[in-house]
């Protein structure tokens, strides 16, 4: 009995200091042809959110109990209502009224076996301006954007395309066609959001008017079944900045913002744009990126003009996340039903509770709803090894006692290793010109952007080597040498000097371009023939002849030297 009493007064507590429930009168009343009609009134609810109504009309279901359908419903409850709701009902106990649970009676569910059909498209920036860290947060929250929604719905209810964009010739290809969202279709999805790569450029009017296109082409190739279900269209885009790559011949020349004829095609004929009886909502999200000044009116009109609300203005990427999660939330209180089951001939006040949440748990009424913790995951770095040989054009100064132009040809090999925002390697080059020295290169490279998809900045030093040449054979030096100064060019000695390296990668069929500049130290060697002079300053004679002897003395001189080179990327 005492068991009892307690199990009893357990039950009341949860009831009656239930965090989320939702609570109403029911009734039952015959209508003019005599059939009963069930009604649930004075509708009250605490932790769980639905569309206002004053009353609501029940259906018999094949039990014969009574369903009450609440639509676009949400709680705030951290678990959702997966675990259902528990019925109970204000009885007299044969002492007092309370709160009674009645365990006959199915506890309530989500409904996602709506007669609805919801159709997503997510359209995404992927120009080069987001930058590897930020184009990584935009991935995770669109893929977080899948999650809500598939967890919400995972039955197909909600149908997803989803479009990358910078180029209009890259938008066209990556696209993914809309389909039911799914455990399977959502991995894939996922991977292809993974598959999205940056590019210069922003076509995001362009996008959007295909990704407008590819529902109502959906839509239109729907059966009659999933028409009878189709209920809402939705186009979620996000971009850093202003279009400035679309443009259409037949909507004329692009202009700058408001004026843009693009822009204004998007605004009138994609916004809004009604798909089988229902309008296309376009919802946007837009960080300012570099070419939006800080306090720009136009860029709020532009972004006003394309969407069907107001648009999502963040100054940086550290709400995208949570913007994408409420934009997902959003959607599903579209058509997430709660549908709550009453037995037919009971009357009076009924409550629904979920769970065994009450005030005197360890939740609080005022607690936040539990995030999921996020552990953000380090993005891979894929770029390739960068491995490149090239081909020069040579030229060097020497500023020797007669100044000496050399042209030659080059050739080297560069390498790198991709760490995180710049490469780091090596170059080596070996430079010969013409009847002139040799020059060979050594030392770092460094690599900085992501020459896989865009220009990168290439900058070397290296010490440069310069060896003995074969100069004595230039005969025009030594004629010159002789005629001036009465001596011959012997040889050059061993020089050193330091290269520094400006340089640039290009996507045309991976070629890089870069300057090699080097200044340097050598000594060269000059000669010529002597008459011997004895100690008293007389000239030294043999049989009749003076005597003659040939002397060599160095000099140091400094050199000069420009490369002009083309390499290739493997």
């Amino acid at each position: 009995m005492l068991v009892s009493f307690l199990l009893c007064l357990t039950a009341f507590s949860q009831a009656d200091k239930a965090k989320y429930y939702i609570e109403g009168d029911y009734a039952i009343r015959r209508d003019a042809n005599n059939r009963f009609v069930y009604t649930l009134s004075n509708i009250s609810s605490k932790g769980i959110y639905f569309a206002n109504a004053d009353s609501i009309t029940g259906q018999v279901e094949e039990d014969e109990s009574i369903s009450f359908t609440f639509e676009k419903a949400s709680t705030d409850c951290p678990d959702g209502f997966q675990d259902g709701l528990k019925f109970w009902k204000w009885q007299d106990n044969g002492k007092t009224y309370s709160w009674q649970r009645d365990s006959e009676v199915k506890d309530a569910q989500q409904n996602f076996e709506t007669d609805k059909v919801m159709v997503v498209m997510l359209v995404l920036d992927c120009s080069t301006s987001l930058g590897d860290a930020n184009f990584s947060k935009l991935q995770s929250s669109a893929i977080k954007f899948l999650d809500i929604l598939y967890n919400a719905s995972p039955d197909g209810s909600v149908r997803i395309g989803i479009i990358g964009f910078n180029t209009m010739s890259n938008t066209d290809q990556m696209v993914r066609e809309i389909e039911p969202l799914t455990e399977s279709s959502k991995a894939a999805m996922v991977n292809f959001i993974h598959s999205l790569t940056l590019y210069n450029n922003t076509s995001l009017y362009y996008a959007m008017h295909k990704g407008s296109d590819m529902i109502s082409d959906y839509v239109a190739r729907m059966s009659a079944m999933d028409r009878e279900k189709y209920d809402y269209a939705c186009m979620v885009s996000f971009t850093d900045g202003y279009d400035n790559h679309s443009k259409s011949e037949q909507l004329g020349v692009p202009q700058k913002g408001l004026d843009n004829p693009y822009y204004q095609f998007v605004r009138d004929n994609v916004v809004n744009k009604s798909i089988a009886g229902k309008p296309l909502k376009s919802c946007v999200i837009a960080v300012k990126g570099n070419d939006v000044s800080e306090d720009n009116k136009l860029y709020k009109a532009v972004f006003e003009g394309i969407s069907s609300e107001e648009p999502v203005l963040l100054d940086d990427f550290s709400q995208v996340e949570i913007q994408f999660e409420n934009m997902a939330q959003e959607l599903i209180k579209r058509w997430q039903n709660l549908t709550c089951y009453v037995p037919s001939a009971h009357q009076g006040r009924v409550r629904w509770t979920i769970g065994d949440y009450t005030d005197n748990s360890r939740t609080t009424v005022n607690q936040e709803p539990a995030q999921e913790k996020v552990v953000e995951k380090v993005k891979s770095y894929t770029r390739n090894a960068f491995i490149g040989v090239n081909g020069c054009l040579d030229f060097e100064y020497a500023s020797a006692t007669n100044s000496i132009f050399y042209v030659g040809l080059g050739a080297g090999f560069d390498f790198a290793i991709p760490k995180e925002k710049a490469a780091i390697g090596g170059m080596l080059s070996l430079k010969y010109c013409f009847a002139g020295p040799t020059n060979f290169d050594l030392g770092p490279l460094f690599i900085f952007g992501d020459y896989e998809n865009n220009t990168a900045f290439m900058l070397g030093a290296a010490i440069n080597l310069r060896f003995a040449t074969a100069s004595i054979n230039y005969s025009n030096i030594n004629r010159v040498l002789f005629e001036k100064y009465g001596c011959d060019w012997v040889n050059d000695k061993f020089g050193v000097g330091a290269t520094l390296r400006l340089g640039a990668t290009t996507l045309v069929k991976r070629l890089y371009f870069y300057t090699d500049l080097t200044l340097g130290r050598y000594k060269a060697t000059y000669g010529r023939m002597d008459m011997v002079y004895g100690p008293d300053g007389n000239l030294v004679m043999e049989n009749g002849r003076p005597l003659t002897e040939y002397k060599t003395w160095k000099e140091p001189h400094l050199f000069f030297n420009f490369a002009l080179g083309v390499g290739y990327r493997f």
